[in-house]
């Protein structure tokens, strides 16, 4: 098993302090930010308009990702601690906000410029996942994001608990990178726009709904599941939907 501490801070001069998390975020977003810039110059993208998308996507979904996690998993804490709603860099980031935000920025964004919203999205998708990836890994440093206890060797030890967990950021990021390659594959063979977004909405939603199962942080329960689990489902279930129906509607065209 697994026995490693990590310090959450990289580094401080005085009263300043650099996290590995705050770090790992910024790492995710640059090397989303190269990747999709490098897709998108091999198709017909308006590459002046994805440059000024980054900036809202980023920032609304920041905002989305923590007003998720503060609402709808830790509102007992902060209703009584208002100010650390704003101290990101000690995690509690929800992807699930993010994904929601993010969508309804580019929607507002593409449909104000006139650009084709399913598009966009199957390119910023691929972003979001490798994002994701790489993110996943300063839960490691903020030793968060972990499940049930267990003796297998990959297993970590957690200060808090004293005990050994499921690495379950280390699950997530692997499927990740699978879901990632299956994705960029397809993306590059080139389908019905949409295809790709709903695909990465339905993937990572199914790897989410599997997951919840050996999550122990706490969350709301909703008819017997995890509040995100239940999310996912729905997720999955109307992506589903909706590739069917982008799909008739291409075939018809």
């Amino acid at each position: 098993m697994i026995n490693i501490s990590p310090n959450p801070i990289l580094f401080r001069i005085g009263q300043f302090r650099v996290y590995w998390y705050g770090l790992i975020m910024v790492l995710a977003i640059l090397v989303a930010i190269y990747t999709i810039s490098k897709l998108a110059k091999k198709k017909a993208y308006n590459i002046k308009q994805l440059e000024n998308l980054y900036f809202y996507v980023i920032i609304m979904g920041l905002i989305g990702a923590r007003f998720y996690e503060v609402l709808f998993f830790n509102w007992s804490y902060y209703q009584n601690h208002l100010l650390d709603v704003f101290k990101i860099w000690n995690g509690g980031l929800a992807i699930q906000g993010t994904i929601l935000f993010g969508i309804v920025t580019v929607y507002i964004f593409c449909k104000k410029n006139k650009l084709l919203f399913w598009k966009y999205t199957d390119l910023l998708s691929l972003g979001l996942i490798l994002g994701q990836i790489i993110g996943r890994w300063g839960n490691f440093f903020n030793q968060e994001l972990y499940g049930q206890v267990s003796n297998l060797p990959w297993a970590i030890y957690i200060e808090r608990t004293a005990n050994f967990h499921h690495p379950v950021f280390l699950y997530e990021s692997i499927l990740n990178l699978i879901l990632f390659l299956i994705l960029l594959k397809l993306f590059k063979k080139g389908y019905f726009n949409g295809f790709i977004t709903l695909l990465y909405l339905s993937g990572y939603s199914l790897i989410r709904f599997c997951m919840e199962f050996i999550r122990i942080d706490p969350s709301p329960l909703v008819l017997g599941l995890r509040l995100p689990q239940l999310v996912s489902f729905l997720v999955i279930i109307l992506s589903i939907s909706l590739i069917f129906k982008l799909q008739k509607q291409a075939l018809d065209r």
